[in-house]
């Protein structure tokens, strides 16, 4: 059975949002840490594992790839969302009441991705029995549920590492421009040197064929000359016998 998060009061778990937060395999489905809002009723718990239990079954079923998101909606109840991490090794998933913001819902899915992966190994992971994590990963889920259940001041803070990310991403993309342009720059010269010993080449050829060209013309034209001269000569013998 999930841990539970104490909670000051009905008042105060009411005006919780996130009811449930959950880690689990993704290779067999199995939740490995499950932790539940102190103030949830059985039928609301309940609502929120038969969706869990669908959205791992689509995992396991995909599988699920890295960074994989999926979610269920549950009307006025609220949904279940679910993010698979970087290696597509495990899936977290996070409850919500109402109209929660799903930008905060998959920041906070995010922070738990980073912070199961930081505080397990990957055998472990991949090793665990269903629930053997709950008590490992208490202190981290029950930070995050309860931070993230005041929407509003946790709204501001995602969108602030939203903004972050958007630059990162920005300045991730003009380095990666840089670097093709260099590439092609680099591509450019190298066609440009090809091209201009090719050239060379060819120059060089042409004025070695220009030469045999002249060559050959003044062979054919000594020849003829001589030849000529012969027959001029021969011709005149016979002047010269009188």
């Amino acid at each position: 059975s999930p841990q539970q998060i104490p909670g000051g009061g009905a008042k105060a778990a009411a005006a919780s949002g996130v009811a449930l937060l959950a880690v689990a395999r993704v290779g067999d489905g199995a939740v490995l840490a499950k932790l539940a809002d102190r103030a949830a009723s059985s039928a609301e718990l309940r609502s929120f594992d038969e969706a869990l239990a669908g959205l791992l079954d689509r995992a396991a079923r995909l599988p699920a790839f890295p960074n994989w998101k999926a979610s269920h909606g549950l009307g006025d109840e609220g949904c279940v969302y679910m993010l698979a991490d970087p290696q597509a090794l495990c899936v977290v998933a996070a409850a919500v009441r109402g109209q929660y913001s799903e930008r905060l819902a998959h920041a906070l899915l995010q922070e738990l991705a980073r912070e199961a992966r930081a505080a397990e190994t990957e055998e472990r992971i991949s090793e665990a029995k269903a629930g053997q994590l709950s008590r490992s990963l208490k202190a981290q889920l029950g930070s995050l549920m309860r931070n993230y259940s005041e929407p509003s001041k946790m709204d501001k803070v995602a969108e602030v590492h939203e903004k972050v990310d958007r630059v990162k991403g920005l300045m991730q993309d003009n380095v990666k421009r840089i670097l093709e342009t260099h590439v092609t720059i680099e591509s450019l010269e190298s066609k440009s040197t090809s091209l201009s010993t090719s050239a060379n080449q060819f120059l060089k050829q042409s004025t070695d064929l220009k030469r045999q060209v002249q060559a050959r013309n003044l062979r054919v034209k000594v020849v003829t000359a001589t030849v000529a001269s012969a027959l001029v000569l021969y011709l005149s013998m016979p002047l010269f016998g009188q």
